[in-house]
């Protein structure tokens, strides 16, 4: 459990359950999160659980807490290669969206950062948001990431294509920004 104050709330990450399904099933919008279908169902979101293999975590799921009353209000989810020393963030969700834009996202990124870096020592941290999505973007910026690209026409919806930017951040830039705010 990492907890930390936000500006205007506290949050904590803890473990995702699979308990915890209905809660976060409706925040599932698969137009958006291409790796659901619709009807999302509880194997499909078991995809999103912490899994580990040989003692060592592949799949990092976390449920967002208020820490004031330890209700889930989003989660977050990413996926590790070992081999390449790296975490893949593939889906974050703040439910309710008189919250977004609060900070809540950043603060669950840098706290997920520091599982990934402090205690788990990978070295890259990489994401792919879709161009248009300027909230999201503004979001992984305040936490460190910087844009490396853009994937031009990266996936299909409907009859449209949409093209992402990849984002990333090395542990040695994490490490200077908090350094900056202790």
């Amino acid at each position: 459990m990492h907890t930390k104050r936000n500006k205007s709330i506290a949050i904590r990450l803890d473990q995702l359950e699979s308990k915890d399904f209905d809660c976060i099933r409706p925040w599932i919008d698969p137009r958006t999160f291409r790796i659901f279908q619709a009807p999302v169902d509880n194997d499909q979101l078991g995809r999103l659980l912490t899994v580990y293999k040989d003692g060592k975590p592949t799949s990092l799921g976390y449920r967002i807490v208020r820490a004031s009353d330890s209700v889930i209000i989003g989660f977050i989810h990413a996926v590790i290669d070992w081999q390449n020393n790296l975490v893949h963030i593939g889906q974050m969700v703040i439910g309710d969206p008189d919250l977004r834009g609060s900070g809540i996202g950043t603060e669950s990124l840098r706290q997920l950062l520091t599982i990934c870096f402090d205690d788990l020592c990978l070295h890259r941290a990489q994401l792919f948001v879709d161009e248009d999505n300027t909230g999201a973007i503004a979001c992984y910026r305040k936490a460190g990431f910087q844009v490396e690209g853009l994937m031009r026409d990266a996936s299909k919806v409907g009859t449209d294509y949409i093209s992402w930017h990849s984002m990333s951040i090395l542990e040695e830039e994490w490490r200077c920004i908090e350094d900056k705010n202790p």
